[in-house]
């Protein structure tokens, strides 16, 4: 099913095989996303996005050393890899709509 038609039918909170989706509101998403990174040593992390599920993964930006606040067009998918990550190195990334 694509993912376009479940999140136009999907009128309540909706359980699937491997799927959850929450309704959280009816608002258009903004055009621009914010994505926080944080990292705690050493750790170099790359931010991509896809336009659908069969699309090939795109870096977005350079890969991020040090603890960012990225502004970036928002896409149907996203992640962040980390990647040289040292040991005992904190990372994590936060993504959330640009209002």
């Amino acid at each position: 099913m694509s993912v376009v038609n479940l999140l136009n039918t999907a009128l309540k909170d909706t359980v699937g095989a491997e799927v959850v989706l929450r309704v959280i509101g009816s608002r258009e998403p903004p055009a621009s996303m914010v994505v926080q990174i944080a990292i705690t040593g050493t750790a170099n992390v790359q931010v991509q996005g896809r336009i659908s599920r069969e699309a090939p993964w795109q870096s977005i930006g350079p890969a991020h050393s040090t603890s960012a606040l990225v502004h970036i067009q928002a896409v149907q998918f996203l992640r962040a890899l980390a990647c040289d990550v040292q040991e005992g190195t904190k990372v994590s990334a936060w993504a959330d709509w640009a209002w």
